[in-house]
Order: C-alpha cells, then structure tokens, then sequence
C-alpha cells in the first residue's frame, strides 16, 4: 500500500460528515478535514488534507476497514495486549476503562493498542496484531501478533470479577465496536459475517474491575 500524503494550508471543516464511497474501482474518502481516495487494485492512494496530524491516521484506519472486510477480519474499538503467548481484547465505550487496563498490564504483557484493535482469521480462530493506532497513551503497538484468547467488555465496578455474557448479548457489544465506514452493502453484509464467526469462535466475556494490578490474575485466569 502506497498513500502519498498531501499538506494542505486551506482549512477544511473539520465538522463535516465522514463519506466514504466508492466508484469505477477507486475508494474515495471526504471528511471537513480531508479528501482522499484509494485504488485497491494497485494499493495507491492520495490525501489532501490540513494541517491536523490526526488526518492521515483517520484515512489508513479507513483503508483497513476495506481490506480486511475481503480478508474476514475488522478494526475493533478494543485495547489488546500478548501474554503467555494469547492475545486479549478490551473493548466498551470511551471511559469504559481500555487505556486504564492498558496501563496496569503486567511487565511480561506486550501492548497491541489501547485503542483499535486489527483482527483477521487464522485457522479455526483469530489473531490479534500490532497497531500504530494509539489511544490516550500515545504509545505505538508492538509488532507481534497472537491468537485471541478472549474478548472481555469492560465495566467499571467496585470489585474484580468476570462474568458470561449471551451469544446474543455478544453480538450486539460487538457489532457496536467494529469500525467500518463504507456505503457498501457487499462489505457490510462481509463485515456481518465476520462477526458472527468471531462469536462463535472466540471467548467472550464481561470484565467487571477496579483500578487495580491484580485484575490481570483475573483477566489471564479467565475467572
């Protein structure tokens, strides 16, 4: 993949909608402060954007919704992080606790993310990767991966406890995390699909916590 970045004094509104379609084979993307587009065919793509540092990591995480919606992955909502060699997710609304958990990760816990998680199928499973997209931390992810050992749903409360949650209840708090921004029902109805295989493939629970170190014991226990 191959995006050339473009500086562009004139102010965009940064305000505007997020539209991404696509025509005659070329991926266009327009925000207030961007417009870009992407040839999926050859991996080439423009940014014309302005002075805001954030545009041209908005434009990628666009560009990796689209390729792994063909591949049977997605971009998550989600902090990750290795241990023992499993990956695991972290996943809720902003302030649902991904960078605190993030932080209180033992020393022996290789960071992902603290904010979007880059899941693609592998085998019977799926893996969790490295991405440079950071949350509050401002930290880049290693470049590891690891299969996803278990998705919890974060939940702030007075005690450390894990708790089952529906296959139900898992579709929906999934599906309300995974980013994707296409006006493609082809992509969409790919992006469904992958869900519902990730439910049934992976762990999912809910991670009620306290800011403490020891809710790792619990996390990595699953209990």
């Amino acid at each position: 993949m191959n995006i050339e970045l473009v500086e562009q004094t004139s102010k965009f509104e940064h305000g505007a909608d997020l539209l991404v379609k696509k025509h005659a084979g070329l991926w266009t993307f327009r925000r207030g402060d961007f417009r870009a587009e992407w040839n999926p065919e050859t991996g080439i793509g423009k940014i014309l954007q302005s002075a805001n540092p954030y545009s041209a990591d908005a434009v990628l995480r666009i560009v990796h919704t689209l390729i792994l919606a063909r591949q049977g992955g997605f971009l998550l909502h989600a902090a990750s992080a290795v241990r023992d060699g499993r990956a695991f997710l972290f996943s809720g609304v902003s302030g649902a606790g991904k960078t605190t958990i993030s932080r209180l990760a033992p020393p022996d816990a290789t960071l992902l993310t603290d904010e979007i998680s880059y899941i693609r199928p592998d085998g019977n499973g799926f893996r969790a990767f490295g991405t440079p997209f950071a949350g509050e931390l401002a930290t880049l992810g290693e470049n590891v991966s690891a299969p996803v050992s278990t998705l919890f749903f974060l939940e702030k409360g007075e005690e450390n406890r894990v708790e089952n949650v529906s296959k139900d209840q898992a579709m929906r708090s999934l599906l309300r995390n995974i980013l994707f921004f296409a006006e493609d029902s082809e992509l969409v109805n790919l992006v469904f699909q992958s869900a519902c295989n990730f439910v049934e493939r992976v762990s999912i629970r809910r991670l009620v916590f306290v800011p403490d170190r020891r809710v790792w014991e619990r996390i990595c226990s699953g209990n």
